[in-house]
């Protein structure tokens, strides 16, 4: 018994070797199918994908995009080479495998035969055997079927490849031809000597001219000699055809004839109508055009205006563009301030006859200066002779032409409603001494910030035009308008109106009150509120009413000015103490210390019978001014450098004559330069003001010297040189030692010291022209 249990312990083993050698088998097929399946099917794709891609690529990338095809498809057809291979051995194992179980299962079907009873429990496993082997030899069937299936996919893979090389070469002569560059019979190619690259430049335009809007903005139409020209002119890749002489570009863009006094102002209409961040400008511009010619015709009489270069100016005002959005609440009540001495400037630069190029959006200023990502070289499409811009519109040029802008720096002139001090433009003096602003630290020198008045002499006064009147018949209806008993309040949005009720009972003892105001808005019951209404209906407003009641905010806007232009007397409170970025909100991040006695200072110098000063809190001040402007009867009244006249008289000098480019050049003329010592402890603005002039820090490095000083009697025994105080030149009246300035840019006239006695440049002014001398027109 004992050798019969071992034999049948081998036969045992020998049939689980035999089933797991048809698993493996087995299995391996399997993953083969799948593999072959999955290379057929990224071969169709790859296929598609040649041919799809094919037309598209240049020459050169097309013949290696197929090579790389093929070499796939080749690659993939020796797999399935190694892959039959494989399954010819393994099926050869396999048979041979069968075979020597047959042989053994057949002596043991003998040895049972002969041992009779004994071996009769192995006859269900032979029978299990044979229905096994049965089993395994259909699946030697299927694997033959696999193999014949690989075969014939092999040969369709071979057809495959076959048809890609023919492909191939088909693409390669149809780029050949296409990439080949016909001379055109009145454009001749000309030679390409030292121009290497100018062929396949000139192949790769004929495809891509219109990838890139540039291309057609500088003139590529797709003809070859409009790339010719292109490649040649605006870029260097091919010699210039013949016969082609241009001017250089820098004459190009500068030369711009004689500025001659325009006589209307339709020249702005095709760059103002179409923008929508002009909108409001454009209204205030087009309403006023019979003012602004007659002006014009005016000043060109009085003064010989002839002789002068008409300038390329870019006008960028960062307010109006979409990035900050005050253009878009003009309409509703927003800030105008901005907008009107925007609007002014706009008309005062044309009717000089200078070229404006209107910017609404950073893009814009990239395409003038040249800073617009592209196909094409970043090259400007203006070299302007000034810039005009606000502190948001140079931080936005800063930001997008960060290695450009410095170009132009000495060109830009910002316009600064409430101006900027030489301390908070200086960004080491400004951080050292925590005078931080966001509009501050810009490095400019202080003349070239442009103020709405004139309350800083550091700074350029701009200025605006006050509004006296609309159309003929609009100005017809406002003569006929009769005076009335009555005031309109300052304050078109409802916060201005709070905690003013007992300031305002007090006015409406003797005049009844109107406003423009939201309607929402909660004002006392008696005020007849007009709700929010354009500029002709506030001048009719303005026309009936007596009073134009100040409210304290907002500060230093245009609207006293207009009362005035009215016949409309205005109510100017005080400060008390006087507002600043040290006691303000509103003053807060404003880059100066300026102190504001008045809602209006400028209007507070004008003073009475046009402007009485009050004091809101207290009822008896208020009660004597109204009973005082009741009784009297006022003309209508415009200081002439709020005038279309007098700015445009202004604005001309300063284009003329205000020069930060050109450090040799000095303007004013330095014969109106008026020495005063100041008291210790006082300004240069307060002291000169005292004599009736006004400080002129243009006059400062003349006077930074001992010699220059000894010229007016002021003996410096020592001296040193500081970049430390804002009050320099000064000297110790007692040692005699001088100081001076090593920073031009911390020249100020509104700053003071305890112990110096500053040296203060003055000069004379016009009346009512205060930002010119007498000796400057």
């Amino acid at each position: 018994m004992k050798p019969l249990s071992l034999e049948r312990t081998f036969s045992i083993s020998l049939f689980i070797c035999f089933i797991w050698c048809l698993g493996l088998s087995y299995f391996t097929l399997s993953n083969n199918e799948q593999e072959a399946a999955r290379f057929g099917h990224q071969n169709s794709w790859t296929k598609k994908q040649v041919e799809a891609s094919g037309a598209e690529a240049s020459s050169k990338h097309l013949w290696g995009r197929y090579e790389e095809e093929v070499n796939v498809l080749r690659s993939k057809s020796k797999m399935k080479d190694d892959l039959i291979s494989r399954l010819n051995s393994d099926k050869l194992q396999l048979e041979q495998e069968v075979v020597g179980l047959k042989e053994r299962l057949s002596k043991k079907a003998e040895k049972q035969v002969k041992s009779g009873p004994l071996m009769h429990n192995y006859e269900g496993e032979f029978k299990a055997l044979k229905i096994q082997m049965e089993a395994e030899e259909n699946k030697t069937e299927k694997m033959e079927e696999t193999i014949k299936g690989l075969l014939s996919n092999k040969l369709q893979l071979e057809q495959e490849v076959a048809h890609l090389k023919e492909l191939l070469v088909q693409k390669a002569e149809e780029h050949t031809n296409k990439d080949k560059i016909n001379e055109d019979k009145d454009c001749p190619l000309p030679p390409m000597d030292g121009y290497p690259e100018c062929l396949g430049k000139l192949k790769w335009m004929k495809e891509g001219w219109t990838s890139d809007p540039c291309y057609i903005i500088n003139g590529v139409n797709g003809s070859l000699c409009s790339i010719l020209i292109y490649l040649s002119e605006i870029e260097t890749w091919c010699p210039r055809l013949p016969g082609r002489v241009i001017p250089t570009a820098s004459s190009q863009r500068t030369e711009a004839g004689q500025a001659v006094i325009r006589e209307n102002l339709q020249g702005l209409s095709s760059k103002l109508a179409n923008r929508i961040q002009y909108k409001w400008i454009n209204q205030r511009i087009f309403s006023m055009e019979d003012i602004w010619v007659k002006a014009g015709r005016s000043l060109s009489a009085k003064h010989d205006l002839k002789g002068r270069k008409a300038k390329q100016i870019l006008v960028h005002p960062g307010a109006v563009t979409d990035e900050i959005g005050i253009a878009r609440s003009a309409f509703n009540g927003g800030p105008l301030g901005e907008l009107v001495q925007w609007s002014d400037l706009v008309s005062t630069l044309h009717i000089l006859g200078h070229h404006l190029h209107l910017s609404a959006s950073i893009t814009d200023l990239k395409i003038f200066l040249g800073g617009l990502k592209s196909g094409c070289p970043s090259m400007p499409t203006l070299e302007p002779n000034l810039i005009y811009t606000d502190i948001l519109g140079l931080q936005q040029m800063q930001k997008a032409l960060p290695n450009i802008w410095s170009k132009y720096q000495c060109k830009i002139r910002i316009l600064d409603s409430f101006g900027t001090e030489p301390d908070f433009n200086h960004v080491s003096w400004a951080k050292g001494h925590n005078l931080s602003s966001p509009y501050g630290g810009l490095n400019l020198i202080p003349l070239q910030f442009y103020t709405m008045f004139p309350h800083t002499p550091d700074n350029t006064f701009l200025g605006f035009v006050v509004q006296p009147h609309w159309s003929d018949e609009e100005n017809k209806k406002l003569e006929s308008i009769k005076r009335k008993n009555q005031a309109l309040v300052y304050g078109k949005r409802a916060s201005f109106w709070k905690g003013k009720t007992a300031y305002l009972d007090t006015i409406h003892k003797y005049l009844d009150l109107h406003g423009t105001v939201d309607n929402g808005a909660l004002i006392p019951s008696y005020v007849t509120n007009h709700g929010i209404v354009k500029g002709a209906e506030v001048h009719a407003l303005l026309r009936e009413s007596k009073v134009f009641v100040g409210l304290s905010f907002p500060f230093e806007g245009p609207a006293p000015l207009e009362a005035l232009a009215n016949g409309c007397v205005f109510l100017n409170p005080r400060l008390n103490p006087p507002q600043s970025r040290l006691n303000s909100e509103f003053f807060k991040e404003k880059p100066n210390i300026r102190e504001v006695t008045s809602q209006h200072p400028y209007a507070e110098a004008i003073g009475e019978p046009y402007v009485w000063m009050v004091d809101m809190d207290n009822s008896t001040d208020v009660e004597r001014a109204v009973k005082a402007i009741i009784n009297q009867t006022i003309e209508p009244y415009i200081p002439y450098e709020f005038t279309c006249e007098g700015m445009l008289q202004r604005v001309n000098i300063l284009i003329e004559k205000q020069d930060f480019c050109n450090s040799t050049t000095s303007w004013p003329p330095l014969s109106t330069l008026q020495v005063v010592t100041a008291e210790v402890g006082a300004s240069c603005k307060d002291t000169c003001q005292k004599q009736g002039l006004i400080c002129e820090p243009a006059f400062f490095p003349h006077l930074n010297s001992a010699q220059s000083l000894a010229n007016y009697g002021i003996n410096c025994q020592t001296t040193e040189h500081s970049g430390g105080y804002l009050v320099l030149p000064a000297y110790d009246n007692n040692s005699k030692h001088c100081v001076f300035q090593s920073d031009p840019l911390l020249f100020s006239c509104v700053r003071s010291h305890l112990s110096w006695t500053r040296v203060c440049p003055c000069r004379d002014y016009i009346k009512d022209q205060i930002a010119l001398c007498k000796a400057c027109l």
